[in-house]
């Protein structure tokens, strides 16, 4: 009520001054990314102290001109664009904190979730996005403006343009849900969803009109500071290979004759310079320097708005009176008006289905490819199916079946038949040459949490092995049989870490038990396995990541089990694998296993990233002796290893891109490793 009566006083105040002079609009022009450089223009004319009586927009104009109508100020605005992640925005993915653990490790495997409900096509049914997390965002920033309104009345009278595709007709919204009206202007067709609004279907009003003086005017406007960002038509040659440029230049060219009409009906037209930017331009880098060139455009025309001023004759130095109330940048928060129906018509519900492609190469595995699909079955609750191919040196197709039977339980059964291909080494030389068929059946009890998950049950395990040619030791090489077993146990997985491939702070643990009970009659044993690791951020651009881990079995009846050791990804060629800088690909240990390391991380800029990871390793056959006979000079007892690193990563949309040079006192030698994309 308090803040209705101040609102109340700031209009009666403000009407009383404007009715001594003329009024004065802002029209800011659509144009994607580029449309942050309105933030920048509206600082220097907020600095020219020209009181604005009302504001309309386009597609991205819409936005920074209803959050401008309703008080936030450009230095606000300027904060709020900056501090987003503009590829979550321009997603439908679900954030973090609301993800369950597994599904957020799915995240950091694939760089395409395509989500849908009920079919595959339903996916990109009027537009590849949704607009979940941007109407989100505007759901939250307009807090205490989500009942239907006249947005003449807002503390600065706002418009915003949309197209009926269902009728043709230009869409003024003067009134409604501010929210829905801002996101109906800015639903490009193809790229965003259209927004179904009683019996219309609204698209970005920059198809019929990207640049509306002559709304500004219907509404009363004496005089229009018009801020423009779009393109120059381009010629042919310029278009050729530029397909956002090609659908940008269509929509301009629907309204071309309206939009020159309305550029000479502007009485101060700011026109900024977004050569070498486009729609799509959402990086940090970009919109910073958008803003920037929105800046220097506004204050090119200073003596114009110098002359308006005198003209209206105005005295006041911001657009509200002050008493009017600016609202504060609201963070996240998921309940606000969380039953509203329009909020439901604005940001829907959660997909239930998802199309999944991860891509990755390293000049060991070379290219690999991940496609995944997950389905709620129709019509049968609680009941889900997981669809999995791998490509790539190791191959596999996997199915998995879930069925929820209550209280976050799931039953777990699947199916995976792989492919596998390698070599092993010891002391960087080749000692292996190895080729496998492997069935594993799976059946078990899941739960997953934000943060942890757990899974009990039983694994069948069938190796056909192709080619094994293996040695320990000083023994010749010699032929392995095939063989199968079952895995009786579980395992236990944490994980707070703010970043799958760059943790700034956060820890991680995994541990695990299984009985191994072979099939051929080989002595049944049992493995027990752990690891542990943390990212600490003592400043803003170091990170120091320590991390341990270890594995026992009490005997080694099977091949596949065994303890293996290297490279820098958990599990790259078996499930058992631990990371060992220093060595490529992975050697073979003994029964106890332990490793322990540190990485020192700095970040360079806003996405290089240089390291400096070191690593220790101790192996042996006997508990008892482990630590007198690990130092001694007969491996067969047990030894220790030790390895250096330097890594370069750059952080990209794709996953890291990087290289690592490395060295160990098991190859002596200095060895390189390249990669691309997120680790599967």
């Amino acid at each position: 009520m308090k803040r209705f009566i101040i609102w109340l006083s700031a209009i009666c105040l403000t009407t009383g001054v404007m009715a001594d002079r003329k009024k004065v609009a802002i029209v800011m022009s659509g144009g994607g990314a580029k449309g942050m450089a309105h933030i920048g223009a509206l600082k220097v004319i907020e600095k020219a102290g020209i009181p604005i009586d009302m504001v309309v927009g386009t597609s991205m104009g819409a936005i920074v001109g209803g959050l401008y109508a309703i008080g936030y100020t450009p230095e606000q605005l300027d904060s709020i664009v900056m501090s987003q992640n503009w590829i979550y925005l321009l997603s439908d993915k679900r954030p973090l904190k609301d993800l369950t653990l597994k599904n957020r490790e799915d995240n950091g495997k694939y760089i395409l979730s395509v989500p849908f409900f009920v079919k595959p096509q339903d996916a990109i049914s009027g537009g590849v996005i949704r607009g979940r997390n941007i109407g989100q965002l505007l759901w939250q920033l307009t807090e205490g403006y989500h009942d239907s309104i006249d947005f003449r009345r807002l503390p600065l009278p706002f418009a915003c343009v949309s197209q009926d595709v269902a009728s043709g007709s230009e869409e003024v919204h003067m009134e409604g849900i501010l929210p829905l009206a801002i996101r109906s202007s800015m639903s490009l067709p193809g790229i965003f969803a259209p927004m179904a609004v009683e019996d219309k279907l609204l698209v970005d009003g920059g198809i019929i009109n990207n640049y509306p003086v002559d709304v500004a005017r219907r509404m009363g406007a004496d005089i229009v500071i018009g801020v423009d960002v779009q393109d120059s038509l381009k010629n042919a040659t310029d278009l050729q290979n530029d397909l956002i440029g090609q659908l940008s230049q269509l929509i301009d060219l629907q309204s071309k004759e309206r939009w020159q009409k309305n550029i000479a009906n502007t009485d101060v037209y700011i026109k900024v310079n977004i050569k070498g930017y486009n729609t799509a331009s959402f990086t940090l880098n970009a919109i910073d320097s958008l803003i920037e060139r929105g800046y220097q455009a506004a204050e090119r025309q200073w003596t114009a708005l110098e002359n308006i001023k005198e003209e209206i004759g105005a005295t006041e130095t911001g657009h509200l009176h002050p008493g009017a109330p600016r609202p504060v940048p609201l963070p996240p928060l998921d309940n606000i008006d969380k039953n509203n129906p329009y909020k439901k018509i604005l940001i829907g519900a959660a997909p239930t289905n998802s199309i999944n492609l991860g891509i990755r190469y390293d000049n060991e595995q070379l290219a690999a490819l991940l496609f995944n699909s997950q389905f709620s079955i129709p019509r049968i609750p609680r009941h889900n199916l997981g669809l999995t191919l791998r490509l790539g040196k190791l191959t596999y197709g996997q199915a998995d079946y879930t069925f929820n039977i209550g209280r976050e339980w799931n039953l777990l059964t699947g199916y995976q038949l792989s492919y596998n291909d390698f070599n092993s080494y010891e002391k960087g030389e080749r000692v292996s040459q190895i080729s496998y068929l492997r069935h594993l059946c799976t059946l078990g009890l899941t739960r997953n949490w934000q943060r942890m998950g757990l899974t009990l049950g039983t694994q069948y395990v069938n190796y056909d092995y192709g080619s094994y040619l293996y040695h320990s030791g000083n023994t010749d090489i010699h032929n392995i049989h095939n063989e199968s077993y079952f895995r009786l146990g579980g395992k236990l997985v944490f994980n707070s870490l703010d970043h799958p491939a760059f943790p700034t702070r956060g820890h991680w643990f995994n541990a695990g038990y299984f009985y191994i009970l072979p099939t051929a009659g080989n002595k049944p044993f049992h493995v027990a396995s752990a690891s542990w690791g943390t990212a600490l951020s003592p400043g803003s651009r170091l990170t120091i990541l320590p991390w341990m881990a270890g594995r026992y079995l009490t005997d080694r009846n099977t091949v596949a089990e065994m303890n293996t050791f290297g490279g820098q990804e958990a599990g790259k060629y078996l499930e058992q694998q631990i990371p060992f800088y220093g060595t490529n690909r992975f050697e073979t240990a003994h029964r106890t296993l332990i490793i322990a390391g540190i990485e020192f991380r700095q970040r360079m800029g806003r996405n290089h990233y240089v390291s400096l990871p070191v690593n220790f390793g101790m192996t042996s056959d006997t508990w008892k002796h482990f630590f007198p006979q690990v130092f001694g000079k007969d491996e067969n007892l047990g030894y220790y290893m030790w390895g250096v690193a330097a890594k370069y990563d750059l952080k990209t949309f794709f996953g890291p891109i990087g290289f690592t040079i490395h060295y160990s006192n098991r190859t002596k030698s200095v060895d390189g490793y390249i990669r691309a994309g997120y680790n599967f």
